[in-house]
C-alpha cells in the first residue's frame, strides 16, 4: 500500500502577502465603508470562541456581533484571503511530482467551504486526493480526532504530516505519523525527511 503525506494549509501551503488584521479591516472597510477597532477586537473574540468550540458559521457569527451585514461581510473576508494568498515558489511542481508516488492530502484546522475555497483560488486542490478539515473531525488538530479522521479519508501504509505549527507536527507524532516542520523549505525532499528512503 502506498504511503500518504498531508499538508497543513495556512502558513504550509498558503502564506499571506497581507496580514490577517489589514485584510480584516479592509473587508470591513468595503462594507461598512469603515473600521473601528472595536470592531476588530469584538470580531476576534467571537470568532475565536465560536472556532474552537467547531460551532457552525464562526465567521458569520463573529460579524453579526459587531454589524447588520455579516454575510456581505464574510464573503468579502473569504475573497481578501484568496486574493492575499500566495503560494511557496516550486509548490506546484514539488507537489506534482511527489503525487506521482504518494497519496495526497490536505489536513487543516478550518471550515470545510472556507479551506476548499482558498485551495481553489489558489489551483492547489486539483494536487490532492481529499481535503480533510477539523470541522468535519469535530476537533481541532492536535487532537487526534483529526488524524483520524484524515486516515480514515486516505487509507496508507504509512502516514507523513507537514506543517508550520506545533498542532501539526506534536499531532502527528502522538498518532504515530512522520512529522516534519515547514520553514520554507521545498517540499520535493519530504520522502527523505521523513526517513522514507
Amino acid at each position: 500500500m502506498t504511503n500518504a503525506i498531508y499538508f497543513d494549509l495556512d502558513g504550509t501551503l498558503l502564506h499571506l502577502s497581507r496580514g490577517y488584521g489589514d485584510i480584516l479591516a479592509e473587508a470591513f472597510r468595503t462594507v461598512e465603508g469603515e473600521c473601528r477597532d472595536e470592531w476588530l477586537t469584538a470580531y476576534d473574540e467571537r470568532f475565536f470562541e465560536a472556532f474552537r468550540a467547531c460551532e457552525p458559521d464562526p465567521v458569520r457569527r463573529a460579524f453579526a456581533t459587531v454589524s447588520d451585514e455579516p454575510e456581505a461581510l464574510a464573503t468579502r473576508l473569504l475573497e481578501l484571503e484568496a486574493e492575499y494568498s500566495t503560494v511557496p515558489e516550486g509548490a506546484h511542481e514539488d507537489i506534482a511530482a511527489l503525487g506521482t508516488e504518494y497519496r495526497l492530502g490536505v489536513l487543516t484546522n478550518g471550515m470545510p467551504d472556507w479551506q476548499r475555497e482558498k485551495l481553489r483560488a489558489n489551483d492547489l486542490e486539483r494536487h490532492f486526493d481529499t481535503v480533510v478539515t477539523s470541522y468535519e473531525a469535530g476537533a481541532h488538530k492536535p487532537d487526534a480526532a483529526a488524524f483520524e479522521r484524515a486516515e480514515s479519508a486516505l487509507p496508507a501504509a504509512a502516514y507523513g504530516m507537514v506543517g508550520d505549527a506545533d498542532a501539526d507536527v506534536e499531532g502527528a507524532e502522538q498518532q504515530g505519523w512522520a512529522a516534519l516542520r515547514y520553514d520554507g523549505q521545498r517540499f520535493q525532499d519530504l520522502p527523505t525527511a521523513f526517513g522514507w528512503g
